[in-house]
């Protein structure tokens, strides 16, 4: 599902309703905007994701980034069977932390969706 998944995206950031379509599709339980920029359409100020994350429903949970027009998968939890041991906290934090890593210096960030739990790396 994973590669499918990611095919099915646009080459481009996606705008916040898309990241709502994704998490309806059958077999995702969440999907999140993670990082990405406001862009004005209409006079309208719409959020566009170009970090993802996507929880596949009691499966795994994927970190997706943004990289030259195409979605790259950046963290499978699946490729970390310790983490399971650990819980779920530990495997977003590890997403959020290969997604931080990958977060664009010199780029405008003009959201960034983390939970409490997660700091960024020193």
């Amino acid at each position: 599902m994973s590669e499918t998944l990611v095919e099915s995206l646009p080459p481009t950031a996606v705008p916040e309703s898309f990241v709502d379509e994704l998490e309806a599709q059958d077999g995702v339980q969440q999907a999140i905007a993670v990082r990405g920029y406001h862009l004005e359409r209409d006079g309208e100020t719409i959020p566009h994701a170009y970090q993802l994350i996507v929880n596949i429903r009691g499966k795994y949970i994927l970190g997706l980034h943004l990289t030259n027009g195409e979605w790259r998968i950046v963290f499978d939890t699946r490729d970390h069977p310790e983490l399971a041991q650990k819980g779920a906290r530990a495997g977003y934090s590890a997403v959020h932390d290969a997604l931080y890593e990958r977060a664009p210096s010199d780029a405008e960030i003009d959201f960034e969706a983390t939970p409490e739990f997660w700091h960024a790396p020193q």
